[in-house]
């Protein structure tokens, strides 16, 4: 043993005071549906599966409640879309001046739904339906009926109205799926190829292809910063085993995103991204069953796709059942601290889960156990004597692991 070393150890050497864990938590709830959009204050918005056909807003604190609208289903389309900041919801509810179903933002503090309105014309009972919101709630997204057999993707800005983003294959519908944090990036899919995924940038469309020129499926999801557009993959084949995607617009570069190695089946689809595009979350299901069947996925830039459990186990998430099914992730928070999905113990989701990630840096900690003591001495002292860096090693958090960390760690184990 070097005689650095040797010093490290003597210094180490001390009374061991256990410091508070730095855990995440996981919540559950169910009698509402099935949630499918969160907010970096973790709140939470859902409709599909509602008992009373509605939306519904879950806050851990204060427990999950019906807020009214007219959930997907009957001819009525949309999906629950969530501002960052918790304070608008997006969806659908019926005009009462009108008589139609139209894409419709909530505001939280109030109550209150307020239809956005159409293009003019309609099909049965809807004129528009909201599938997205912008992170700061200022757009809402989705499609507008142009004439009663087509639709154009459409959004809703505040102090605008409703904006036509057209299609680009005459005769054919299209839909707008998500936005980024004001609006300017939108993502989703244009008719002709399929439902060929498409992004409009002040009103103009581009069609995705990928690396051989071919079309791709439906874009789902848009970075907050508007970098990156995220959608579905379908394996060719009903055995097959599909992959989703990631295109980086800024560098015209496209990407598939790996399946799970263990459960990936046929379909898989990205819901949600974190900010700036290295967190992906959703689900992998195979052929001729729902997505609730499936397995949840979580893909980390760098890292690849793992299981739910495996991404929270290694995020030190507590409160998680034995043997639950995550089986579908359908949100992440912007700020990557709260995930949100369907699941249960069984084989079928039939409860909607939340799991807040705790982002405090436990200095000190360099076992990740939770608490600091002097099983942390030796991973520490091999990160000095190996010059690798740790974040829990960083003491005195100057971005390096050297020995000027060795006084406060100790002073953190002594509790001086």
């Amino acid at each position: 043993m070097s005689i650095q070393r040797l010093a490290l150890n003597s210094l180490a050497i001390s009374i061991c005071i256990l410091c508070g864990a730095a855990n995440g938590q996981f919540f559950s709830q169910s009698g509402f549906g099935l949630v499918e959009t969160v907010s970096n204050n973790g709140i939470s918005a859902g409709s599909f599966g509602n008992p009373a056909g509605q939306y519904f807003l879950w806050d851990i604190e204060n427990g999950a409640m019906n807020i009214g609208g007219v959930g997907a289903g009957g001819g009525v389309g949309g999906s629950p879309g969530v501002s960052d900041d918790g304070q608008y919801v997006c969806g659908v509810t019926l005009n009462p001046a009108t008589g139609l179903h139209e894409m419709s933002r909530y505001e939280v503090g109030t109550g209150t739904w307020t239809p956005l309105g159409g293009l003019g014309s309609s099909s049965g009972s809807e004129t528009s339906s909201g599938w997205g919101i912008s992170g700061d709630g200022s757009t809402v997204v989705g499609l507008a009926w142009v004439n009663a057999g087509m639709t154009h993707a459409a959004g809703w800005q505040d102090g605008v109205g409703v904006i036509d983003l057209g299609s680009t294959n005459p005769g054919q519908s299209a839909r707008a799926n998500a936005c980024d944090i004001d609006g300017g990036v939108v993502a989703g899919w244009q008719d002709g190829n399929g439902r060929q995924g498409a992004f409009w940038v002040d009103g103009q469309q581009t069609l995705i292809v990928d690396n051989n020129s071919q079309p791709v499926e439906e874009a789902s999801e848009v970075s907050n910063n508007g970098k990156f557009i995220f959608g579905f993959g379908i394996a060719p084949g009903i055995n097959g085993i599909g992959n989703a995607y990631r295109y980086n617009r800024e560098l015209d570069e496209f990407e598939l995103l790996p399946n799970l190695d263990v459960g990936g089946g046929r379909n898989m689809a990205v819901r949600a991204s974190n900010h700036d595009g290295t967190i992906a979350v959703g689900g992998t299901w195979p052929f001729g069953v729902p997505a609730s069947f499936g397995n949840g996925f979580i893909w980390v830039e760098g890292l690849g796709t793992m299981t739910p459990t495996e991404y929270f186990q290694s995020m030190n998430v507590k409160g998680i059942p034995s043997n639950y099914n995550f089986a579908f992730v359908s949100g992440i928070s912007a700020d990557g601290k709260w995930f949100v999905g369907w699941g249960g113990t069984g084989a079928i989701a039939n409860q909607s889960w939340a799991v807040r990630i705790s982002q405090e840096v436990l200095l000190g900690d360099v076992n990740l156990d939770g608490v600091v003591d002097l099983l942390d001495v030796a991973p520490f002292v091999d990160l000095i004597a190996g010059l690798q860096f740790q974040v829990e090693a960083d003491i005195n958090q100057d971005g390096e692991v050297n020995l000027l960390d060795v006084n406060p760690f100790v002073e953190i184990l002594t509790g001086n």
